[in-house]
């Protein structure tokens, strides 16, 4: 029987829950779950937090595990494209349907609420019409009638669903924002991971380093590994001393697990294993850090074997994260989306195009630090379009066109591209934001490009 819910009702009915957006708290989460018998007690659990490289060492680390036999569910956001890349299995996406009937067991055996008065809702409401990313946080409320659940808390309920109907193994749990106060921060993991932290979200996690590293310690359980990546001094103090309050194993990047050369010719060495010469799929030097805690991850959950590992480092994939297309990897997709991130970004792009100079398009949240993050960035290119992001939050371009006096400001991302495209299509940047990634790769995924000179380049969205 078809679901009751389509795809687009669903998230609808999802993005229109709360006026407020963003709460954070476990409470209302663990009550659900409680409801649904658990459904995290299917599974184990690696949790990761971090500023930047969560995505990248989830990625990782899935495909490490998978590459060992296992079955593997990963939970990351945001989406670029498509709602259901929030929840993959075995290295894909599940089906809009899979979603649909989780969803109404949700409603029906998590929220106590009629599935067939909440479709009646969302159809009489109009909510798919309304709930255009540019409206998300404008509209928001109209479903808080039924719930006082956020999105994000629903979304990690739905994972843990959808995780165990589908029996996988190891569940990847990614944070969303902090980790101490985090809806996902409700499981009981086998292993922790941290990546690097910056300054982010300083409204909602504090507004120095060591403030925002305490929120990001708060996934350290008791008794529970901790690999953590290297920090700055003011954070890793932080985590140490959380990870010694909660006697929980902590192992360093660099310390406890050794790592040499680069991404692109990468030595690992854990206590009971030694890699040498690896590729990593994933471009840039930081990832050889995300690796590692990836590695490291892996190690505290199963037995490791050296070419299952290296295959799985080799053979990784992310999209959004220094994804290279068209002739010569000149094209490139990176999500950077607060200064480090930027500041990795440009490392990454002249330790691989060199002083190649690209249009960068560039879109960004209006709660970003966004002098830092162009400051990273403005050596790379002297052609800059700046774009709004189709999310509500976006920042409008003309606020900071200033900053940038050369750059010529577009409606849209897709007018950027028509533009830089008409113009020769010659090497290009596209970062700031997520979102802006997302719309990007729409647009390359709507684009015919046959010439050999792109050989024969083509995007597949999931």
């Amino acid at each position: 029987m078809a679901p009751l819910l389509r795809i687009d009702e669903v998230t609808a009915f999802l993005y229109a829950l709360k006026p407020r957006g963003i709460r954070f708290g476990l409470e209302n989460t663990r009550l659900v779950l409680e409801a649904l018998g658990r459904p995290q007690d299917n599974f184990s659990v690696a949790h990761l937090a971090g500023s930047n490289g969560k995505g990248s060492t989830a990625a990782f680390l899935d495909r490490i595990l998978r590459a060992h036999g296992l079955r593997v569910g990963l939970y990351t956001s945001p989406h670029l494209v498509n709602f259901r890349e929030r929840f993959r299995v075995d290295g894909q996406p599940v089906s809009d349907e899979r979603i649909c009937d989780q969803m109404e067991s949700f409603l029906r055996d998590g929220l106590d609420l009629v599935p067939e008065e909440v479709s009646a809702f969302v159809r009489g409401e109009g909510l798919v019409e309304r709930m255009t990313p540019d409206r998300w946080y404008a509209e928001r409320g109209a479903s808080s009638r039924f719930s006082r659940l956020t999105f994000f808390e629903c979304t990690t309920i739905l994972a843990a669903m959808i995780f165990a109907d589908l029996g996988v193994d190891v569940a990847i749990m990614e944070t969303g924002m902090g980790g101490r106060l985090d809806a996902t921060n409700v499981f009981e993991p086998k292993v922790c991971g941290i990546t690097s932290i910056d300054l982010e979200h300083t409204a909602w996690l504090g507004e120095d380093l060591a403030t925002i590293a305490g929120e990001k310690a708060g996934i350290i359980k008791q008794g529970v590994p901790v690999i953590c990546a290297p920090q700055r001094a003011e954070a890793l103090s932080v985590i140490e001393d959380e990870a010694e309050k909660r006697n929980a194993p902590f192992s360093l990047v660099g310390k406890d697990i050794q790592i040499k050369g680069s991404w692109s010719d990468a030595d690992f060495l854990l206590a009971n294993m030694h890699i040498k010469g690896l590729r990593l799929g994933l471009a840039g030097p930081h990832q050889i850090h995300n690796a590692a805690v990836a590695l490291g991850c892996a190690d505290a959950l199963i037995s490791l074997r050296p070419e299952a590992s290296r295959l799985g480092l080799e053979s990784v994939k992310w999209p959004g994260r220094f994804e290279q297309l068209g002739p010569g990897g000149r094209w490139v997709l990176d999500g950077a989306h607060n200064p480090g991130g930027c500041r990795v970004l440009a490392s990454t792009w002249r330790q691989i195009h060199g002083d190649l100079k690209p249009c960068i398009v560039f879109g960004v949240l209006g709660d970003k630090q966004l002098e830092p993050m162009l400051t990273a960035l403005s050596g790379l290119a002297d052609d800059w379009w700046l774009v709004p992001s189709r999310d509500a939050r976006g920042r409008a371009p003309e606020e900071y066109s200033n900053l940038i006096p050369s750059a010529r400001l577009a409606s849209s991302v897709g007018n950027a591209l028509d533009a830089w495209w008409s113009s020769g299509a010659g090497p290009l940047l596209v970062c700031g934001s997520l979102g802006v990634v997302g719309e990007a790769k729409l647009w390359f995924g709507n684009k015919e490009i046959s010439s050999p000179e792109a050989g024969g380049f083509q995007i597949k969205l999931n």
